[in-house]
């Protein structure tokens, strides 16, 4: 029984009216319960197991046996009465904890897989992972086909395996509305027909979409993939889950929990990266990467949010590889022979840069950075006999998101708009 649960019991337990209870004296019901409490701690200690706390004459005023039991176990379990100290966590997380919706699976084995947050105009969006079992990695997919004859996918993971995974995102209501996002789910490709219901959230309703496959080959008796939708304090809400059928969709509904920032934050698992953490995390990501001169640490992205390693490597390794790649590209427009060569000598090395070597596990990231480096000797980004410019190609990487922008219209651009170049 999860905590959401047990508050459910035990308000339909109390047999006390709002109406008696607003009259009781609380705190010195407490003040008795802690007295009782320090009386019997000799009992406690030794049949932990078998304690009972008896109270005072003022329990009996108004309370009946089961409403004592209730706050006695309301006191225990959400108290902390455990005798375990509470995790403390500095302002600045608990903030950004708390710009998140604060919604965690309490599903029986389920936990935290992965977590990533970003900051747009609006406001706060982010994505959380959910699983049980062992770890779920990335699906490598090869899409084929048309959306006129239909899209076949090839690589989705067994659906044994993607029933073990749940996906939450939000993003801010005033960026799109909820009867927005709910009118374009209606319009979306539906191979496999449409078939919309309500389901239970929280303490709403949800829009469900129960055939979201996009794919004509995904999908079928025991293995459907359903999309629900919902508002709440200011966000859309999307929840993402393959399942076997309606009922598995409505049961992980229902173990969606609204929890306290530092639940939250107890639940992250130890390869997300906490923004107390950052410069830690970027000093030893860039270990066994030769730097520019013109880099600092405090180039590295730091938006103050809860996310995970890779995005912070991506933060790090593209930061590093754009300072290059403007060396590179204002040594070839000066001549400046001897500053090009020694980019290019740098960038050669990408392909052992330990944090790209992690990061291939997980994404494309990295094969993108070492294929721009590779390209770099000849001077330009070649494919299917097509040349591309390589700083154009190279933009990809983020660098002008980094405020580091490689063509010159760009640069162009950003000094227009008053942000100063970055210093060299």
């Amino acid at each position: 029984m999860n905590a959401r649960e047990m508050r459910r019991a035990l308000a339909a337990a109390d047999p006390v009216g709002r109406e008696r209870l607003d009259g009781l004296d609380f705190e010195a019901m407490e003040a008795d319960l802690l007295a009782d409490v320090d009386g019997e701690r000799e009992a406690l200690e030794v049949e932990p197991a078998r304690t009972r706390l008896v109270g005072r004459s003022r329990l009996a005023l108004g309370i009946g046996v089961a409403s004592v039991a209730a706050l006695v176990v309301v006191f225990l379990i959400l108290g902390g009465g455990s005798g375990e100290p509470t995790k403390a966590y500095n302002a600045d997380l608990v903030r950004f904890a708390e710009s998140t919706p604060l919604l965690l699976l309490e599903g029986p084995g389920w936990r935290v897989q992965d977590v990533t947050e970003s900051r747009s105009r609006e406001g706060t969006e982010g994505q959380m992972e959910f699983v049980t079992g062992k770890p779920i990695p990335y699906e490598t997919l090869q899409i084929t086909g048309n959306e006129a004859e239909g899209e076949r996918v090839e690589g989705l993971a067994p659906a044994a395996v993607r029933q073990r995974r749940v996906e939450l995102r939000w993003r801010p209501e005033a960026a799109e509305s909820l009867a927005e996002v709910i009118a374009n789910r209606r319009e979306y490709i539906h191979p496999h027909g449409k078939h919309f219901v309500r389901l239970p959230v929280l303490d709403t309703t949800a829009f469900v979409d129960t055939r979201p496959e996009v794919f004509v080959n995904q999908g079928g008796p025991g293995d459907r993939e359903m999309l629900a939708l919902w508002s709440e304090a200011g966000y859309v809400l999307e929840m993402h889950a393959a399942v076997a059928d309606l009922a598995g969709m409505e049961e992980r509904l229902d173990w969606l929990t609204k929890v306290d920032s530092t639940t939250w934050l107890d639940a992250m698992p130890a390869k997300v990266v906490k923004a107390a953490d950052h410069r830690a995390a970027v000093a030893g990501m860039l270990r066994g990467i030769p730097l520019p001169r013109t880099f600092a640490p405090s180039r590295v992205p730091d938006e103050g949010l809860t996310t995970n390693r890779y995005q912070v490597g991506a933060n790090v390794a593209g930061t590093v590889a754009c300072l290059w790649l403007r060396q590179w590209g204002e040594a070839q427009r000066t001549g400046d022979t001897a500053a090009a060569a020694e980019a290019v000598r740098a960038m050669a090395t990408a392909r052992h840069w330990p944090i790209l070597r992690e990061m291939s596990r997980d994404g494309a990231y990295p094969q993108v950075l070492w294929e721009i480096a590779a390209a770099m000797p000849q001077g330009y980004f070649g494919w299917d006999g097509h040349h591309r410019d390589l700083l154009a190609h190279a933009e990809g990487l983020g660098c002008a998101r980094f405020g580091l922008p490689l063509v010159p219209a760009k640069m162009k651009h950003q000094r227009e708009r008053g942000v100063p170049p970055p210093p060299d």
